[in-house]
């Protein structure tokens, strides 16, 4: 089965999020320790990982980065908030796609 990781610190959201892939089959596991976004990302072995730019503690980016050195699964940054140079961010941290919403 697919393996989708969230990484959203609104709770809502990330069962929202949850609860509709679910409908499509996947597998899904959303992060509520955010000091432990690195160790949940190794345990689970995600296939995708749908990740918040703003984040409590370290933001996306690093986490993005963290993953970066063990994994080069898609990650795909989705945020409500449109700033310019956040594109050119989200491409030098090495993620997949980013969503405003």
């Amino acid at each position: 089965m697919y393996r989708i990781l969230i990484v959203e610190d609104d709770e809502t959201i990330a069962k929202t999020i949850c609860a509709h892939l679910k409908t499509w089959d996947y597998e899904v596991q959303y992060i509520q320790d955010f000091k432990r976004v690195e160790e949940c990302f190794l345990h689970f072995q995600p296939h995708m990982v749908l990740m918040d730019i703003l984040l409590p503690f370290y933001n996306g980016f690093h986490w993005c980065t963290q993953i970066r050195k063990t994994s080069h699964v898609p990650i795909v940054f989705f945020t409500g908030v449109r700033r310019s140079g956040r594109y050119r961010r989200c491409r030098s941290s090495s993620c997949h796609r980013q969503m405003t919403i």
